[in-house]
């Protein structure tokens, strides 16, 4: 029997983040490229992002097909997300890159795997600078494991990004995700949880 969804965060009732929403009014537009398999994950949280930007766009797929939003990009003031070994360090004042330049994010929501892959079908992602951090914030987000430790979840990401591009509080996404959390363990035995929040 399929569980009855909440009409607004699309998480099932009794796991509904409604009261934890904050309308956020980012200034720099971010354009999440979310893998197909990402979709379904009750514990994505690309989608708590959609929830509280105001400005931010969820597109699915795998390559230039599916991404054709990708040619509409300003190339000069739009950056990608991801940690290679050219990405400049947004946290990083002598790097040579003007944050307040910076007019789009885009953000690739998969696993690694996965994310590896869609920069590899996704030629037109070559035209964008790269961004990374040069320390990483703290992962709050436990009930997801990751085989890297420089893993963040979506979310994570991109609040810590507009932090450092536009100095925007990522205290709401973050109390977003934590009510996730708490909503996704709430059910869980004690030795079960323990080994996520502990």
């Amino acid at each position: 029997m399929a569980r009855t969804l909440c009409n607004h965060c699309n998480f099932s009732l009794n796991t509904c983040i409604c009261n934890a929403i904050t309308n956020i009014n980012n200034k720099v537009t971010v354009i999440i490229l979310q893998h197909p398999s990402e979709e379904k994950i009750a514990k994505n949280t690309a989608k708590l992002l959609n929830l509280c930007l105001t400005d931010c766009q969820i597109i699915k797929g795998e390559n230039n097909d599916d991404f054709s939003i990708l040619k509409t990009l300003p190339v000069s003031s739009t950056v990608l997300l991801y940690p290679n070994e050219h990405a400049i360090n947004l946290d990083d004042s002598a790097e040579q890159l003007s944050v307040k330049n910076i007019t789009h994010l885009i953000v690739v929501d998969g696993t690694w795997k996965k994310a590896y892959k869609i920069l590899q079908l996704t030629t037109l992602l070559n035209q964008f600078k790269t961004v990374s951090f040069k320390q990483l914030p703290k992962n709050r987000y436990a009930i997801r494991k990751a085989p890297r430790a420089d893993s963040l979840s979506t979310l994570e990401a991109v609040a810590h990004s507009l932090f450092l591009i536009e100095q925007l509080n990522p205290a709401p996404l973050y109390n977003t995700l934590n009510e996730l959390i708490q909503k996704q363990t709430q059910h869980m035995p004690e030795h079960v949880k323990a080994r996520y929040l502990d």
